[in-house]
């Protein structure tokens, strides 16, 4: 069965509801523009469809209509009516995202308003089913193109270009671990755990998204890195720092030199070993820096995976017996594509990996889900990639 590409996608419809008139006296019948032409259109890209009268019902009102603004993919935006609502909805939506956002009206002399005058808007007929066929087509040709090749549609974002809408991590708590079966390599799996990273205790190498200078987070920031430097350390009984042992480590085999872009350097786990098992920390230098510009991801970040499962089947690891690794959404909090797009080449470099090396030591390949955001990543890839077994289980996504 082919996979849909947009499964999980979310559209939200902002239009008027029933029988309204136009701004010339037309009498349009919004319910049936968006049952017969809207949300087929949206549907047959495998992507779900809700108009705002739809997630509504009883409760905040206005929660509900910005939340669902806010977290859709997509938007359709039909202006016909002129409705007041109509366009204080397409501003939230506009202040809200860059991409796409489809304003559509029924085909008309009349001018449009001023202020969104620039839009691309696309006009529409409904009296037949031929009409309705041809508009279904540029809806669908629209939203697909705006997905696959994203290009600013909202005139704040095309003006304030510097504009960044923050939106609020929810971390996991608790641990889940899951696996899948990679498909003709048997008894190789790949998964993810969620939740913190000091909370595993299974897995033989952890893998620590590090810049091409190695230096190490200092142990009381908020990253994977500084938490595998602390919880790695030999601590006093107050929990200071008494010997760094895994940056010592790292500082001893790079001998302070830079890193190249993907290069995987290996030091012991220190206190993780007895806390955790770990047998060894991979740091992948999967960050580079620019003069004046700060941190970013590397380039071609997916060699990281590649790179620390080939140094996981090295002949001078052998002797510790590792069969399983860890790693984290490298580049997935700072890419400037989409989160999902980064997380897949990770993973397709794991999958590809081991497909081709089918004796891999490795019969476990795990990747950290710290965040809601991130284990929905990680399940949509795996529940829709032809490679994976999944046993008929569906993507749950979140309210």
């Amino acid at each position: 069965m082919a996979i849909n590409k947009y499964a999980g996608k979310k559209c939200f419809v902002i239009m008027p509801f029933g029988i309204k008139k136009d701004i010339d006296g037309y009498e349009v019948d919004f319910d049936r523009v968006y049952h017969e032409l809207i949300y087929k259109a949206v549907e047959e890209l495998g992507v779900d469809c809700e108009r705002c009268d739809e997630i509504i019902g009883t409760g905040a009102i206005h929660k509900k209509m910005f939340r669902g603004i806010f977290d859709a993919d997509v938007s359709v935006v039909d202006i016909t009516s002129l409705n007041p609502n109509v366009f204080y909805e397409l501003g939230v939506r506009h202040a809200l995202h860059k991409y796409v956002t489809l304003v559509i009206r029924r085909n008309s002399n009349l001018p449009i308003p001023f202020n969104i005058s620039g839009l691309s808007i696309l006009g529409y007929d409904v009296d037949s089913e031929e009409q309705l066929e041809r508009n279904r087509k540029k809806i669908r040709d629209y939203i697909q193109n705006a997905l696959d090749k994203p290009s600013i549609d909202s005139i704040i974002y095309d003006v304030l270009d510097d504009l960044k809408v923050e939106r609020k991590i929810k971390t996991i708590e608790t641990r889940e671990e899951k696996l899948y079966q990679i498909l003709g390599v048997p008894g190789r799996q790949i998964g993810y755990i969620t939740g913190n990273i000091n909370n595993v205790n299974n897995v033989d190498i952890w893998v620590n998204s590090e810049n091409t200078n190695m230096q190490m987070a200092r142990p009381y920031e908020f990253s994977v890195s500084a938490t595998i430097r602390y919880e790695g350390a030999t601590k006093d009984a107050n929990g200071y720092v008494v010997d760094d042992l895994i940056a010592k480590d790292l500082r001893k085999v790079t001998r302070g030199r830079d890193c190249s872009p993907g290069t995987i350097v290996v030091t012991t786990a220190g206190e993780l070993e007895k806390s955790n098992r770990v047998k060894r920390i991979f740091h992948a230098a999967a960050v580079t820096a620019d003069p004046g510009s700060g941190y970013r991801p590397i380039d071609n970040i997916a060699v990281c995976v590649r790179n620390a499962l080939r140094k996981a089947d090295s002949e001078e690891l052998a002797p510790l017996e590792v069969n399983s690794i860890l790693f984290p959404l490298m580049g997935v909090g700072t890419t400037r594509s989409s989160a999902q797009e980064m997380a897949n080449k990770l993973i397709d470099a794991a999958i590809e990996y081991m497909r081709q090396n089918p004796q891999s030591r490795i019969n476990k390949v795990y990747f950290l889900a710290y965040t809601e955001r991130d284990r929905d990543i990680c399940r949509h890839k795996f529940i829709y990639d032809p490679r994976i077994a999944t046993q008929g289980e569906t993507e749950t996504l979140p309210s």
